[in-house]
């Protein structure tokens, strides 16, 4: 075997009015000393289409953004309803996965960097596709998830049936509403990594108020239903023995460079199908974001791109009218087997 599996005694079946969803949890070695937490999702109803790995971004971990014990909250559970195999996991530092013992006092070192995420993500995909006995395995990423799903796609193409985007930032040089907050006033084209934490904290409330800034109505409860926000945001607080979110906060560092056009990777590396989701109502991504990857994705045999109008940041937590079932409905299409290459 390729990794020594430390399983969790942990296997829950929840019947639903269609059907009985499983999920079963594992922990798997990445880099020597770090676990990675992965549950696997499924249901009575089999596809054959590939797997589909679902990774965080650099707020919530994968439990609180894609697993929710609430109608409406778990998107891992609505693909399993329709025959997929899902996976979803954490990146080092998030939930439940191996957090390294950082040097906070080193303010220039990046934790949690891609390359990171991307050991990781690569251990959780040879897991996937050792138990699954697919070749391939289909990732979906959301902000700074989608950004380390494509570095890691340029990476190990061979492994990758498809690459799917949501509000991810891109490689080019376009206004950002963050860049202020983290450029160096000396030196304004570099991060001001004196000013910012290394960790990233936040509290329930805090989280709430990021989801509620993009929404442009005073009734925040249109775009969620409330018992899926208190869900979310008490999840993402309970890792933590203060209740608040910590996590690795390398990812901004990155993430500033990104959306000065001195990202990590570039789209013509992409040679795989690719689907770019962006909710128009979107505080991190911009549309210049996708504007470029439509330019630069060459050599990918098929790219699409779709834009919900009423999408927010985290819109597969919001209602299904304000683009979380038409997001569904994209992933299930562009989740198709890829055809072997001929010799």
């Amino acid at each position: 075997m390729w990794k020594v599996l430390l399983l969790l005694p942990f296997l829950i079946s929840t019947e639903t009015t269609a059907q009985k969803i499983t999920r079963e949890d594992f922990m798997i070695s990445s880099d020597p000393g770090v676990q990675i937490f992965i549950r696997e999702i499924s249901g009575r109803k089999r596809s054959r289409k590939p797997p589909i790995l679902l990774v965080h971004g650099g707020g919530a971990g994968s439990l609180a953004l894609y697993d929710l014990p609430v109608p409406g909250g778990s998107l891992a559970e609505d693909l399993a309803k329709h025959g997929l195999k899902v996976y979803i996991m954490d990146v080092r530092g998030w939930e439940k996965s191996t957090r390294p013992d950082y040097d906070t006092n080193k303010r220039y070192v990046i934790n949690g960097s891609s390359a990171e995420a991307s050991r990781d993500i690569d251990a959780a995909v040879n897991f996937i596709i050792e138990r699954t006995g697919q070749r391939q395995v289909t990732l979906f990423g959301t902000a700074t998830g989608g950004h380390w799903m494509g570095y890691y796609a340029c990476i190990y193409p061979y492994k990758v049936n498809a690459l799917i985007m949501l509000n991810s930032l891109y490689n080019v040089k376009a206004p950002w509403r963050f860049t202020e907050r983290y450029r160096n006033p000396l030196d304004t084209s570099q991060f001001y990594y004196a000013a910012t934490p290394p960790l990233r904290r936040a509290d329930a409330a805090t989280l709430l108020q990021l989801w509620n800034n993009s929404i442009p109505v005073a009734d925040k409860t249109e775009w969620y239903d409330p018992a899926v926000a208190q869900a979310y945001v008490k999840t993402a607080v309970s890792f933590d023995e203060d209740s608040v979110l910590v996590v690795p906060g390398g990812y901004r560092a990155e993430s500033f460079y990104t959306a000065q056009g001195k990202g990590l990777w570039h789209a013509k590396d992409i040679t795989v199908p690719i689907l770019v989701v962006r909710g128009a109502l979107d505080t991190w991504s911009r549309p210049e974001d996708m504007k470029a990857l439509e330019e630069k994705l060459v050599n990918a045999p098929k790219k699409q791109f779709l834009t919900l109008a009423e999408g927010t940041h985290i819109l597969f937590l919001d209602r299904p009218e304000k683009g979380r079932a038409q997001l569904i409905s994209a992933m299930l299409e562009f989740n198709q087997k890829r055809p072997k290459k001929r010799r």
